[in-house]
């Protein structure tokens, strides 16, 4: 119900406001500077309160002015209270003549609470001020029964015919003159024991006959007093020094139904947290492809003097390594280029969906002896739409359960980058990890240019109130862009591949020195990608862009609180888990996400902000999102149950979605998961299988059987065969 009230609310302003809700908010109230409405969480589940309450503060959203709201209390000197009931019955008579369905929802709701003493225990009579019958007859209507006199009615006309703040204003004035004028008569004119005024409802004076002679002799003077109360007070008269006589007096009916309201809130409720993403420092976080060009030469150099003399099996040269690589570059070709083929096959026919025919003005003469039958005389132009421009950034875990997966991984990354280049599309690959920094920090010294401290001694991203708090040194490494040439691109996948084939079980580490593998950041990492894939669209103009991960583990690093702007109340910025329930509204589309509902199924905290992130990427930038999930626990080519159910639930309750994504992986080679794990497309593959394979058969032994070769060509056909099913998908994404 809260959420359609919300989405209720954006439809009654006409306006995409911004909806909150808070149990420290004892009503509701609209930031009419910034365009928020907060609404606190409310104990009934009453349709109709919950909507005229709505529907009251969006008539504010809509009419009040706020520095006209401010100016007529601080400068005009207009009671708040009486300036408030005019305004709200402006409001109310505005909300209810632009959406008259809502009428019933403000009667029902209003009685409900008037029944319920909101205004008050008093039942309505003339003994009642006037200003209180007033509110309570704009609130309830004709069907709240509230009586007025003759001489009042020009106080109810005057504030059901409001239409302009001024009118309110104007109105306003009228009541407050009447109400302190009323007051004084009584008090100061009569005494305090002489009778209750006409507007309380009262008897008629008691003047005796020296007062009749006495204002028969002074004339028209005397009949203006004995009138004063039924006259319409003049605004133009409104001094603002009346605010004074007013300032211990409180309406009942509003100040009660004021407090009353706060019981409506529901303060055991969990407390909504409204959090902003930190700006990344990109100039700090990334480290340009130019610098990761070092990695090239620790493979060529480093290992030898390390590891030379004790694991001889273990050291791996770029020249060692060169000849293996030139063999999978050489075999991977066919898969490329089967991708090729696919991408422009079905970039071609999006462009031919697209192409429309447009007749024009001009006679076709090899037509014109067909015009007794033929209304189609004219020449036609096929107007062909311009081709998308198209888009990939890649990233990469480069964490330490990557050391025995980062072979194949490589592999599925230099077959995308060498995908991209035949293609000519715009590409960048980055490697996420929080070791560079801490490796460059160590080195600073007093030899070190202000440069070059500010840039590895800062923080990675920005502490403002209500951010998330990120507080690891975290980088992005640039290993592959389309800036650079063909050149530096082979030796860069070198240097990967040598650096992938030595870290095998995690033995070899020191060599790659602030390449060096650790944890896994990836929700650094994706808040990082809100401002790195704008900016990348922004760059190339991209229509169609798309964003890959490659990872064989969850993230185990991220936020866990929001920075409150100090340190003293920094314990406090809890926005998940136990009491309280983190939002992010996106301030592109101004849609809102909860964490808690983020997740389908139960999620450790660090994947729900992966899972929001991702979404973010979709949403704000139309990003295609697929992700790859190395399973690095899966035996064969099976898939682990654990990683299934995270995103289908518990087996032994979902066993149909679980057979047919076990159907998946048993005919395909891989599971595929759809929009549950944030992304497009989710593909989890087991590490015993490789996500492009080259077909190959392997070696034949020259007295090998007829009947062992055709098993070979089969399962050589086999792998081929899913890799080009997993190239489909991948396609059916990237154009």
């Amino acid at each position: 119900m809260v959420k359609n009230k919300d989405t209720l609310a954006k439809l009654l302003a006409t306006e995409n406001i911004t909806i909150r809700r808070s149990v420290k908010a004892e009503t509701a109230s609209f930031d009419l500077k910034n365009r928020v409405l907060t609404l606190p969480v409310l104990k009934v589940t009453s349709g109709d309160i919950m909507d005229m309450m709505t529907g009251h503060e969006v008539g504010h959203a809509l009419w009040t002015l706020m520095t006209e709201w401010f100016k007529a209390i601080e400068e005009e000197k207009i009671h708040k209270q009486i300036l408030n009931i005019v305004e709200d019955a402006r409001i109310e008579k505005k909300i209810k003549r632009k959406y008259p369905g809502i009428v019933k929802s403000f009667i029902n709701g209003y009685k409900d609470l008037e029944s319920k003493g909101f205004f008050g225990f008093n039942k309505p009579d003339m003994t009642m001020p006037l200003i209180d019958r007033i509110n309570l007859h704009a609130k309830m209507g004709w069907t709240g029964n509230i009586p007025f006199s003759d001489d009042e009615q020009w106080a109810v006309d005057a504030v059901a015919g409001v239409e302009s703040f001024d009118d309110v204003k104007r109105v306003s004035k009228m009541l407050q003159m009447d109400y302190v004028e009323s007051e004084q008569f009584k008090a100061d004119d009569f005494g305090d024991d002489f009778g209750s005024s006409r507007m309380d409802g009262g008897e008629e004076y008691d003047i005796s006959e020296s007062d009749i002679e006495e204002s028969e002799e002074s004339g028209d003077d005397a009949s203006e007093t004995t009138t004063r109360e039924s006259r319409e007070p003049d605004p133009d008269d409104f001094d603002g020094s009346t605010t004074d006589d007013l300032m211990d007096d409180e309406f009942n009916t509003e100040s009660t139904f004021e407090d009353k309201k706060k019981e409506l809130s529901d303060e055991k409720a969990d407390e909504y947290v409204y959090i902003k993403l930190p700006k990344p420092n990109l100039k700090q976080i990334i480290v340009p492809y130019k610098e990761c060009d070092n990695l090239y030469g620790y493979m060529d150099a480093a290992y030898k003097p390390v590891y030379g003399q004790n694991e001889p099996e273990i050291v791996s040269h770029i020249s060692d390594t060169a000849d293996e690589f030139n063999v999978f570059r050489r075999d991977s070709q066919k898969i490329i280029n089967y991708m090729v083929k696919e991408f422009e096959r079905r970039k071609a026919a999006n462009e031919h969906r697209r192409i429309s025919i447009a007749k024009t003005g001009i006679l076709d003469v090899n037509k014109l002896h067909s015009y007794r039958y033929n209304e189609d005389l004219f020449l036609k132009n096929t107007i062909m739409p311009d081709g998308k421009n198209h888009g990939m950034v890649m990233l990469l875990d480069w964490s330490a359960s990557m050391c025995n997966n980062m072979t194949n991984t490589v592999k599925q990354l230099l077959n995308l980058v060498w995908f991209c280049q035949k293609v000519n599309i715009p590409f960048e690959v980055y490697a996420f990890s929080n070791t560079y920094q801490s490796a460059m920090r160590s080195k600073i010294d007093a030899a070190s240019t202000e440069a070059e401290i500010r840039r590895f001694m800062g923080n990675s991203f920005s502490r403002n109130s209500g951010e998330l708090d990120i507080q690891s040194k975290f980088t992005l490494l640039n290993f592959f862009s389309s800036r650079m040439s063909s050149r530096d691109i082979t030796r860069m996948g070198k240097a990967l591949y040598a650096a992938a084939y030595a870290m095998r079980g995690w033995r070899s580490d020191s060599a790659l020195r602030e390449f060096s593998l650790s944890s896994t950041p990836l929700v650094e990492a994706l808040i990082t990608m809100q401002t790195v894939i704008p900016n990348f669209i922004k760059a190339y103009k991209l229509h169609r862009t798309n964003f890959i991960v490659l990872t064989d583990g969850d993230a185990n690093t991220g936020a866990d609180r929001v920075y409150k702007g100090d340190e003293e109340h920094y314990a406090a910025g809890r926005f998940d888990g136990y009491g309280v329930q983190g939002i992010y509204e996106s301030p592109i589309t101004r849609k809102s996400y909860r964490l808690d509902k983020i997740c389908k199924y139960y999620s450790y905290k660090y994947d729900r902000q992966v899972n929001l992130l991702i979404r973010l990427l979709r949403d704000d930038y139309n990003v295609n999102t697929i992700g790859i999930f190395l399973d690095n626990e899966s035996r064969g080519k099976s898939v682990k149950r654990k990683h299934i159910e995270k995103y289908l639930g518990w087996h032994n309750y979902n066993r149909e979605a679980h057979a047919k994504v076990r159907l998946g992986v048993k005919k395909n080679g891989f599971a595929t998961i759809k929009e549950l794990a944030g992304y497009n497309e989710y593909y989890i593959v087991p590490t015993g299988s490789t996500i492009i394979e080259d077909g190959r058969i392997g070696e034949v032994d020259a007295d090998i059987t007829k009947g062992k070769l055709k098993t070979l060509f089969a399962k050589a056909q086999k792998g081929k065969f899913g890799s080009r099913i997993l190239a489909d998908k991948m396609m059916n994404w990237l154009v």
